[in-house]
């Protein structure tokens, strides 16, 4: 959402500014799986057809580079006595042989498996962008999971869709109710049939915690598909936002509102090229760089690497559809975590009153851990406070220890490996 004032700030210093065309880091162009693989990780594509037609892409590391655990053996003495003895004997055995069964399960080739789902105008590049040892995904397939890595429906990876053309205003007509309802209940039931996986981890970042926690609204059976649920930056309630967000979201239902239709923040490969530019090292605008992500995220201490945030701003914004902004615009002016809000008479339509249905936390009855920082302007302490007494089962309710950590700094700070990423694997594997 606050990624749009920076949009039009970056666009006027493209203008102003000509490119300097330094040498371009390797990885500036690269997607996701291209990204993974320079890293040395295996990568997979894989493709989820949505129920309503959208054709989203996925990513998976389905190991990491550590050494695969050697398989236990199911070592049981046997004996050829009968008897009572015999008979207790065979039953202490199949009692053994299940227990090492679960036990070793993972080192047999049956890895924990996780989904992550990126936030607004973000993708599953987010995840890896950065060195193996400080990139979450990557993380956490050293920890010994199959990652998977969702998009959802309009970023630059899913613009796709059964019979309708990103260029038509139909592809664009959706929020990110959509996305509860359709996007990621239909990849987690993709990643639990192609793994075999009764249950998963789930870890989302801002809008990836939204539609989780619309979605049990509409599919409360999806609990039980999950083992545990981390929310980075969590995202229901964001009233108390900068100030800044709520003038934005005013004039924004001003302007368009509930009907605006089309896509907004996809970059082209040439403006790709000049952000990386914009940003290299060495170039005069790269303070300009860093000045306009502390004003879309929050304080910051900026611990992002020197040589490798062209490749992050080159790679994000992804694109998002303006009606997804404009639905945050209603929760910022409405003070409550609700659907969409089309007005009185299509929402009779819709919801079967004048008013948008009203989404409640307490359907959520996961295990979830809550990873949040006291300088995000986006997901503030006190609208994360309200959620945190919302939920039903929070077993983590974790403050970034660190003034000046924002938004964007659970993505890409060098920080978050130590300071957000070794505790939320602590929290998967207890």
């Amino acid at each position: 959402m606050g990624f749009l004032t920076g949009l039009n700030i970056i666009t006027v210093i493209l203008i102003l500014v000509s490119c300097d065309c330094r040498a371009l880091h390797p990885h500036t162009l690269l997607d996701t799986s291209e990204l993974i693989r320079i890293r040395g990780y295996p990568a997979e594509v894989h493709h989820v057809t949505t129920r309503d037609g959208y054709v989203l892409q996925l990513h998976r590391i389905p190991r990491g580079l550590t050494p695969t655990p050697r398989p236990c053996t199911r070592r049981f003495r046997t004996h050829e006595s009968k008897g009572m003895r015999w008979i207790l004997l065979e039953w202490l055995k199949k009692v053994h042989s299940r227990e090492i069964s679960r036990r070793c399960g993972s080192a047999q080739g049956k890895r924990p498996v996780v989904l992550l789902m990126h936030g607004v105008l973000s993708s599953s590049d987010d995840f890896v962008l950065n060195d193996p040892h400080q990139a979450l995904a990557f993380m956490l397939a050293d920890a010994g999971y199959d990652v998977w890595l969702g998009n959802a429906r309009g970023n630059t990876y899913s613009r796709r869709h059964v019979r309708l053309s990103p260029e038509q205003p139909e592809f664009w007509d959706f929020s990110w109710d959509e996305i509860a309802q359709y996007d990621l209940p239909d990849m987690l039931a993709y990643v639990r049939n192609t793994t075999r996986a009764p249950t998963l981890d789930y870890v989302g970042h801002s809008m990836g915690t939204t539609v989780f926690f619309a979605m049990m609204n509409y599919y409360p059976h999806i609990n039980g598909w999950i083992r545990k649920m981390v929310a980075m930056a969590p995202s229901a309630y964001i009233h108390n936002i900068f100030a800044g967000y709520r003038m934005l979201s005013i004039f924004s239902q001003i302007v368009g509102g509930s009907e605006s239709k089309y896509e907004t923040g996809r970059l082209s490969v040439e403006g790709k090229t000049s952000l990386a530019n914009l940003c290299s090292p060495d170039a005069l605008t790269r303070g300009v760089c860093l000045k306009i992500i502390g004003l879309v995220a929050g304080p910051s201490r900026h611990a992002i690497e020197r040589d490798y945030l062209p490749v992050i701003v080159a790679h994000t914004p992804a694109g998002v559809a303006t009606r997804v902004l404009t639905h945050y615009s209603q929760l910022i002016l409405a003070q409550r975590f609700q659907a969409f809000d089309y007005g009185p008479t299509r929402n009779l339509e819709k919801y079967g009153s004048l008013t948008p249905r009203q989404y409640s936390l307490e359907r959520v009855t996961v295990p979830v851990g809550l990873f949040w920082s006291q300088d995000d302007w986006i997901n503030t302490p006190r609208d994360v406070a309200q959620i945190a007494e919302e939920l039903p089962r929070v077993m983590l309710n974790y403050k970034v220890p660190l003034r000046g950590f924002n938004h964007l700094d659970f993505l890409w700070s060098e920080d978050a490996r130590r300071l957000v990423y070794i505790p939320l694997v602590k929290f998967l594997k207890t």
